[in-house]
């Protein structure tokens, strides 16, 4: 959807991967830096990153991700956790006029 409905800002806009396919994968994306609990998404803005962490309407965040979380509000920077696409939507309508 945001890559459609906002061409101009393709690239702003990525998904984290921090899924390995077996223990050996894992402990590779490890030894290369991955750290857990980053959110799902980042979106670069003008004011710095923006951490989206996308769950279900009950989904709970890990332990991990909590603490990345208030890692990233102490050096002053936005972390949204998101419950659906409507919300997914009205994030970038807000930030992005008009929508």
């Amino acid at each position: 959807w945001h890559w459609n409905t906002f061409p101009e800002q393709r690239g702003r806009l990525f998904h984290v991967n921090q899924k390995a396919r077996n223990a050996i994968e894992g402990n590779r994306m490890k030894a290369m830096g991955v750290v857990p609990g980053v959110s799902d998404l980042i979106y670069l803005t003008a004011q710095g990153p923006l951490f989206i962490e996308m769950k279900t309407e009950d989904g709970k965040q890990s332990p991990e991700q909590v603490k990345f979380q208030r890692l990233v509000e102490s050096l002053g920077y936005q972390y949204i956790v998101c419950r659906s696409f409507e919300q997914f939507q009205s994030i970038f309508c807000h930030l992005t006029k008009p929508c």
